[in-house]
């Protein structure tokens, strides 16, 4: 009889405990995830710190934090914490135990192995009492996010032939007439303007004589990505590892540009995160722009919103000049060789980076070729 009474009671406090951490175990918890930095390049480590805060009297012998996180965020291995890795998305655990009025702060190393926008959506909470017996789960919405620029690739933009960089001097080829610089007279040539002709050497010769303009590096350059691996390539791309090279491969651009005191601009048949149009970004200078485009390379998706060609030729239609074009592209044909010559006619400098598998562009000998089996174009 004794042992019934006894059993009884355990029943009923186990129930009754059971019910009461049931009821209260997530009552006045509170849980904040952040990353100490909110952007960083590709390869480097970052710091997420996870902040757990029991306000109550009652302890809280076990609780487990849930979520998904990208597969590309790499943890290093610590005590009470495990993932498991999917194609796409990882699921994280961590796991507490809270006493009564305390507050615990866990920091989690991570390498950010591939650049793009990484946000920090929900967590589930799951506690219960000792024995687990009963459990209770709550969904808690965080706000933070991390930006993982591509790192810049290095690329001998400054080794092309065209390419000056002090803008203050001469170059050998032709990039930008420069109005202030005159280096001697020539004909008249068909599109020269009124203000270009020189009187004195025409009333010399006899003939109709213009300003002949030196050319300076004081420019601007212009990147075309495009996100095709192949030629004919249907909708979906197969080599995202191609592409995200071309991406480091623009970023490389870019930054040398920058660094130069140059404007540079980026655009791209790809979407930023959640839009559908192409990228595009005007040519500006300063370090604050380099980081626009940076954070708009961040978060590219690697989708096709048009054909290459159809960007180029809406490029060429907007009648820009004075520019280095440098485009970026897996495979050369005709049609983008139509648009090219269309820039050039308009008054830009147009060269091509083959891409390739290699981690950047090389230069040949004569200095024309770019890539091991891809080529460069320099037009005059």
């Amino acid at each position: 009889m004794i042992l019934f009474w006894f059993i009884l009671a355990a029943i009923v406090i186990l129930s009754l405990q059971g019910k009461i951490f049931q009821k209260l175990v997530l009552r006045r918890i509170q849980y904040e995830r952040r990353f100490t930095s909110k952007t960083c390049y590709s390869g480097e480590q970052v710091e997420m710190i996870e902040e757990m805060a029991n306000a109550k009297w009652l302890p809280v012998p076990w609780l487990r934090v849930e979520s998904q996180l990208s597969t590309h965020l790499h943890f290093q291995q610590l005590d009470n914490f495990s993932v498991s890795s999917g194609q796409l998305y990882q699921n994280h655990k961590s796991f507490f135990s809270l006493s009564p009025y305390t507050k615990i702060t866990r920091t989690h190393r991570i390498t950010c192995a591939k650049r793009g926008w990484y946000k920090l959506q929900t967590v589930t909470l799951t506690g219960g009492d000792p024995l687990g017996l009963t459990h209770s789960s709550a969904q808690i919405a965080l706000q933070g996010e991390l930006l993982v620029y591509p790192k810049p690739a290095e690329v001998p933009i400054h080794e092309l032939p065209y390419h000056s960089w002090q803008g203050d001097q001469s170059i050998r080829r032709w990039i930008i007439n420069d109005p202030f610089i005159i280096a001697g007279v020539r004909d008249y040539q068909a599109g020269d303007t009124y203000k270009q002709i020189n009187w004195k050497a025409t009333a010399k010769t006899g003939s109709l004589q213009v300003h002949q303009y030196d050319f300076t590096a004081d420019r601007r350059l212009m990147i075309y990505l495009n996100v095709d691996d192949v030629e004919g390539m249907w909708r979906s791309v197969t080599d995202l590892s191609l592409i995200e090279l071309g991406i480091e491969w623009a970023a490389g651009a870019a930054e040398a540009v920058i660094q130069q005191g140059m404007e540079v601009g980026f655009a791209s048949n790809m979407p930023l995160t959640g839009m559908m149009e192409s990228v595009h970004i005007e040519p500006r200078g300063g370090h604050e722009h380099l980081i626009v485009i940076l954070e708009e390379m961040a978060k590219l998706d690697i989708e096709r919103t048009e054909l290459f060609h159809h960007l180029l030729e809406r490029e060429a239609r907007s009648g820009f000049s004075e520019r280095d074009v440098l485009m970026i592209t897996a495979y050369w044909n005709e049609e983008l060789e139509k648009q090219a010559e269309q820039l050039r006619y308009n008054g830009n400098a147009v060269a091509v980076w083959m891409l390739t598998d290699k981690a950047k562009p090389t230069i040949s000998d004569d200095g024309q070729a770019i890539s091991g089996r891809g080529r460069e174009e320099v037009t005059a």
